[in-house]
């Protein structure tokens, strides 16, 4: 018993301990929110990576395309492992809006089954009633909305429903005129639905020569947008029609006459034809099947059918997990890395309560004599400073595991506030603390020949802050843009969507994670407070009785 109450009598009145508890919180909330921003990071680019390329792709070798896809694609689809399948074209291309030209990678698509694959309807931006606002027209008093006005059937179906042209849907940063309000939105009223967008593809020939044609040009009308959440794939991507970016690039079915290869005469009455090809056909795999079984399944498929068809360069096989295996292992070893540092850099917290520990043995050596003295034994004295230790680890752990939570929960809004607020903030700041300055040195000066130098300087201090926010508050009131002015030159924004590619900051605190950090300090504290312990155990009573 007595060693809880000496525990909890240390704690109280001693400021040592405290700085010790602080030192185990600031590193506890500082490895949980670096391993919470970076793991958070992490599970976001595997999230969007798994969603924007589905599990397994069937994928050609070549910039070309492959042929017969349309029968493989069937007989992956029949496999019990899959259970939804979707052929794409890809390629490199340019997109011109409104006279501004910039490199696009361009997708076509079959929207209905692309988006059981992969969260294409999910991602489109705009509806029915974006257009409404936008017009200021009224609804009709039975609610329905007319065909020209529903951009997300439109962007269902590739078509825009009041023009005969082929429709476009562009990534929401692809459109040079769109911004983010204050609160990182953006505004319909600049999206480039119904422009006309110009898209320029270069076709190939089998071989990967440029075709005779040259450039292939297409007139589209632009009739949504999409916002995947990540910035690579924002800026760059736009989706248009599977059939139409097929024609567009000759890969679509062609008949033409047959010729003799020995002689070059036409053969009458007979034909030859060439193929059409896709790029990649992606596939989403079942429930109950792991990625692995899903692969593997689909790897036998693909190799039978290349041996079936002999003039097939066999298309290759990825999980997205291969597929952006390179980036993702990058992440996780700067994860990985920048844990390791921030654990190195906590060690602090261990050196901190060892030294506090070791002052307190020192400041109570007559108090352990009286102890040993009294009949306490050397196990219980050292239980006595682990038990002390353990306190410490526990009250610094759990204040560090709540100062991480509530950063990490709100870090989105302190962005915002840094980047949009801090130049008012910090005018208020400077206003009020120039104003207690000034206060607590004159009414030091005058209060100091009747000794009452600390009272007059706390009325006087407290006074001329209140001024001071006063003046702030009338400053930012009467003088035109001062505030916008400041919170354009005095701005802080420590997540960059360009860089990092999301646009949030990831917010989520694994559990976890927390907990094994919060009982790592735990046992830190302890180990800090192991040779300080040992330490005051092993004293001898009688010096420590004469100890002055």
């Amino acid at each position: 018993m007595y060693k809880l109450t000496l525990i909890l009598k240390y704690l109280h009145r001693k400021l040592g301990p405290m700085f010790a508890a602080l030192a185990v919180m600031l590193c506890t909330a500082m490895v949980i929110i670096v391993i919470s921003v970076m793991g958070g990071f992490l599970d976001l680019l595997q999230t969007s990576a798994r969603q924007l390329t589905g599990d397994v792709s069937v994928m050609a070798r070549s910039m070309t395309g492959f042929a017969y896809y349309e029968e493989l694609a069937e007989q992956i689809e029949e496999l019990p492992e899959v259970s939804a399948v979707s052929s794409v074209v890809t390629t490199f291309g340019m997109i011109n809006l409104d006279g501004q030209t910039m490199g696009v990678n361009i997708m076509g698509i079959e929207p209905t089954d692309f988006s059981k694959i992969v969260r294409y309807e999910d991602t489109l931006m705009w509806s029915a009633d974006d257009v409404y606002d936008r017009l200021g027209v009224q609804r009709e008093g039975s609610g329905a909305t007319p065909a020209g006005f529903d951009l997300h059937a439109q962007a269902m179906a590739l078509k825009p429903a009041s023009i005969d042209m082929p429709g476009v849907v562009i990534g929401v940063e692809v459109n040079p005129w769109h911004y983010r309000d204050k609160q990182g939105q953006y505004d319909f009223g600049n999206s480039a639905v119904q422009q006309e967008a110009a898209i320029t593809v270069l076709p190939l020939t089998e071989r990967g020569a440029p075709a005779e044609i040259g450039p292939s040009y297409l007139k589209a009308a632009v009739i949504n947008e999409f916002k995947s959440g990540l910035y690579d794939i924002d800026k760059s991507q736009v989706f248009v029609r599977f059939e139409v970016l097929q024609k567009l690039l000759g890969m679509d079915r062609k008949e033409s006459q047959a010729f003799d290869p020995e002689t070059g005469d036409e053969i009458p009455g007979a034909t030859s034809v060439k193929q059409a090809r896709a790029s990649e056909i992606v596939v989403k795999g079942a429930e109950g099947y792991t990625l692995a079984q899903v692969h593997s399944a689909i790897q036998r498929t693909v190799s039978g059918f290349a041996e079936a068809h002999p003039n097939l360069v066999a298309p290759a096989v990825r999980t997205w997990e291969q597929r952006h295996a390179q980036f993702i292992n990058a992440v996780k070893n700067e994860k990985g890395m920048v844990t390791f540092l921030f654990i190195i850099i906590s060690i602090v917290a261990v050196v901190m309560v060892a030294t506090t520990f070791y002052m307190t043995v020192l400041e109570k050596t007559r108090d352990i004599g009286v102890l040993r003295a009294v009949g306490a034994s050397q196990v219980g004295i050292m239980s006595l400073f682990l038990g002390y230790g353990l306190a410490v680890g526990v009250v610094g752990s759990f204040l560090g595991l709540a100062l991480a939570v509530s950063v990490v929960w709100h870090l989105n809004e302190i962005q915002f506030w840094l980047a949009n607020h801090l130049g008012v903030s910090a005018h208020y700041a400077w206003c009020a603390g120039g104003g207690a300055l000034i206060g607590a040195v004159v009414g030091g000066a005058i209060g100091y020949p009747k000794r009452k130098t600390l009272r007059n300087a706390m009325i006087l201090a407290t006074l001329l802050l209140l001024i001071g926010l006063i003046g702030a508050w009338v400053s930012l009131d009467q003088v035109e843009d001062l505030a916008y002015k400041l919170n354009h030159a005095i701005s802080f924004k420590m997540w960059d969507p360009q860089t990092y590619f999301f646009d949030r900051i990831p917010d989520k605190v694994k559990f976890y994670d927390a907990l094994f950090i919060g009982l790592g300090a735990i046992l830190s504290s302890v180990i800090g407070a192991l040779i300080p312990a040992i330490f005051a155990a092993r004293l001898d009573p009688v010096e420590a009785l004469r100890y002055e």
